[in-house]
């Protein structure tokens, strides 16, 4: 039988592109959106630094923990929204989570 679960979570996997060609993987769990409109909003803003705090305020809104993530030192990075904040500030972050999830919602995969 299907159950319905509005606050459905998922996982998916999260490949960032860092400069100079390296790429690490970690696993991202998502929270889907109400509506999968939401995805598709467009990024506003009065200026570059506005038009980044609302797309990292979006990505925040479904991004709900991870795995795969160490810290410096050897131990999982464990999840807070003050860790997801500091993550999304990095722009390599930031855009592969943005791509992990629109893969995961649209069906569409990035080409190699």
């Amino acid at each position: 039988m299907f159950v319905f679960d509005a606050n459905y979570t998922f996982e998916w996997p999260v490949k960032v592109h860092f400069p100079g060609g390296e790429v690490k993987e970690f696993t991202g769990i998502f929270r889907a959106p109400d509506d999968e409109k939401e995805i598709f909003e467009k990024v506003t803003g009065e200026d570059t630094p506005a038009m980044l705090d609302a797309a990292r305020a979006r990505l925040a809104r479904y991004l709900v923990g991870w795995r795969g993530i160490e810290v410096q030192g050897g131990g999982e990075l464990p999840y807070s929204d003050a860790a997801r904040d500091n993550l999304l500030r990095q722009r390599p972050i930031r855009m592969a989570v943005d791509m992990a999830m629109f893969e995961a919602l649209v069906g569409v995969r990035e080409k190699n």
